[in-house]
C-alpha cells in the first residue's frame, strides 16, 4: 500500500503465479501535516522573523504582514510537496526575497541602517539610570551606530540573520555563499563591532 495525502491506496494487483514484489511506500504530507507543520513552525520562528524584518528597516506592520506573508508561502511549498529539509533556512530566504521584492516594486529603497534602527529603538525608551548614565549609554550607541555603518552589506546581513537564530549552515544557505565564508563574514564584522564599540 502507498501513503497518498493521507489516504490509503491499495498495491497494484499481479498476475497469478507472478512474485510479488513490494510497492513503494510513498509518504506525501497530508493537508493536516502541512499544517500542523506550519503552525509549530510558527510558534518557534514568528518572534525572530518579526524581528528581522525590522532590522530590515520595515514598520511594525509591514514586518507582521512580512511573516504572515512567509507564512503563507511555506504552507503552499509544503502543500506543493516541496523540500523540506531546512525550512528554517527556507523561511528567512524567503523573508530575504519578499523584502528585496518591495523595494524593487517601489522604487525607492525602504531599508534603514542597523545601527539607526537601534539608535531610534534606543531612544524610544523611558530614561533608566542617572543623567550620567544615560550620557555614556548614548556615547555607546552612538558609537555602535558609526560601526554599524562601516560593516559591508553582506556583514550587517550575516548578524541580522544571526541574531534571528540562524545557524551558519542556515545563513550560507538564504545568502547563497559557503558556511566558511559566513564564518569569516561573522568574524570579521563582529571584531569591527567590538574596536568601533570601545
Amino acid at each position: 500500500m502507498a501513503w497518498f495525502d493521507g489516504e490509503v491506496l491499495p498495491a497494484t494487483e499481479l498476475p497469478a503465479g507472478q512474485p510479488e514484489i513490494p510497492a513503494p511506500r510513498l509518504l506525501l504530507p497530508s493537508r493536516e501535516y502541512a499544517v500542523q507543520e506550519v503552525a509549530g513552525l510558527f510558534d518557534q520562528l514568528r518572534d525572530p522573523l518579526y524581528r528581522y524584518f525590522l532590522c530590515l528597516g520595515l514598520s511594525h506592520d509591514d514586518a507582521g504582514d512580512g511573516v504572515q506573508e512567509t507564512f503563507l508561502r511555506l504552507h503552499q511549498h509544503l502543500r506543493r510537496h516541496g523540500d523540506s529539509t531546512n525550512l528554517r533556512g527556507w523561511i528567512f530566504q524567503v523573508a530575504r526575497n519578499l523584502v528585496r521584492n518591495e523595494i524593487k516594486r517601489a522604487g525607492r529603497q525602504r531599508t534603514e541602517a542597523l545601527g539607526e534602527v537601534i539608535a531610534r529603538q534606543a531612544s524610544g525608551g523611558d530614561p533608566v539610570g542617572s543623567p550620567e548614565e544615560q550620557v555614556l549609554r548614548r556615547e555607546r550607541l552612538l558609537r555602535l551606530q558609526r560601526a554599524i555603518a562601516k560593516l559591508t552589506p553582506p556583514q550587517r546581513e550575516c548578524l541580522r540573520l544571526r541574531a534571528s537564530g540562524l545557524r551558519y549552515r542556515e545563513i550560507a544557505e538564504v545568502m547563497g555563499i559557503g558556511i566558511s565564508s559566513v564564518g569569516e563574514l561573522v568574524q570579521r564584522a563582529t571584531g569591527r563591532l567590538r574596536e568601533g564599540a570601545e
